[in-house]
């Protein structure tokens, strides 16, 4: 057995690792896929960016990326992407007795009002800071 730097020799051989693995071990090769983590069906999913703050009650501002499932059947509270009057918006939908309601949390837009169709759900929001 060798002592280091107290009168032993040092004995490459010899020297045995002590501690602890590097937590990132076996990671190495992984990185972060955006596909893998928000998008769950591929053929049906689109990305689309919000061009203005008309969803900020909601936490989705200018620039955010909206990934928009068409195969997602939305539920009342879900966020959609609906085609309105030859554009698309963006709104928190409310399913009741009385009919849909669209609304960005200040104006509401009522299915019977205009007619619409809603273009895919919204799963996730990606948002620069």
């Amino acid at each position: 057995m060798s002592v280091f730097g107290v009168g032993g020799s040092f004995d490459a051989e010899q020297r045995k690792a002590t501690g602890f693995a590097s937590p990132a071990q076996g990671y190495e090769g992984r990185t972060v896929d955006f596909n893998r983590l928000l998008v769950k069906n591929p053929p049906s999913t689109f990305i689309m960016r919000q061009e203005t703050d008309e969803m900020a009650a909601y936490g989705i501002f200018t620039g955010s990326l909206l990934i928009v499932d068409r195969s997602v059947k939305p539920h009342s509270g879900s966020i959609v992407v609906l085609s309105y009057e030859g554009a698309f918006l963006c709104r928190c939908i409310f399913i009741s007795k009385e009919g849909v309601i669209f609304t960005n949390g200040e104006k509401e837009l009522r299915q019977q009002s205009a007619p619409c169709e809603i273009f895919g759900t919204v799963t996730s929001v990606v948002r620069n800071l």
